[in-house]
């Protein structure tokens, strides 16, 4: 990320906050209408920030089909979305606290974060490059290994102990299975 530079920085760090503010401000000048997004005093924010992530998955599948991921607009668009993904463990990690923030709270589920991506990546380096050599003949086997994964991953941070979410962990192991050298291949295999 900091090789593509201020603009990936400026644009990555002000992208979604501005976009959920927005949204957000939407949803409830909507609710002022007498629209309603569910109960509850957090149901316009709750919709809002959604609307400021996009897919990474998605996006990247469509570089890729367009020979996009060299240019200078597809590394940025990339560096936006990994912005995007890191906001959006920011966003899952305080949203259980919402209503009464405990900073020790925040900082242990930051913690336990830091130890799950670094599980997840020392995996994805060492252990995952072995097991998808061999499953790369079989798109079957490949996409059952990468579902097997990210339930590893989920299991291992509801443990009581680490008490992280499900899609917190989901995200996690997803971002660690993008960094793996075969994730282009392997999206590439994966039909939508």
């Amino acid at each position: 990320l900091l090789k593509m530079g201020k603009v990936v920085l400026t644009t990555g760090l002000l992208q979604f906050p501005l976009c959920a503010s927005l949204m957000y401000g939407i949803f409830v000048g909507f609710e002022a209408l007498g629209v309603s997004w569910g109960s509850g005093m957090y149901a316009a924010l709750y919709v809002g920030m959604p609307c400021g992530i996009s897919s990474t998955m998605i996006v990247v599948k469509l570089l890729s089909e367009q020979a996009d991921m060299d240019t200078a607009p597809g590394r940025l668009t990339i560096g936006i979305l990994i912005f995007q993904d890191i906001w959006a463990i920011v966003v899952l990690a305080i949203q259980p606290d919402l209503a009464d923030p405990q900073v020790l709270g925040i900082l242990k589920t930051f913690l336990m974060i830091a130890g799950l991506t670094l599980v997840a990546l020392a995996y994805a380096k060492f252990v995952m490059p072995a097991v998808f050599v061999f499953a790369s003949k079989s798109i079957e086997l490949m996409l059952i290994i990468a579902l097997a994964w990210c339930f590893f991953m989920c299991s291992l941070a509801t443990l009581p102990f680490v008490g992280l979410s499900m899609e917190l962990a989901a995200l996690i192991s997803g971002v660690a299975l993008a960094t793996f050298p075969y994730s282009a291949e392997f999206n590439g295999k994966i039909k939508y």
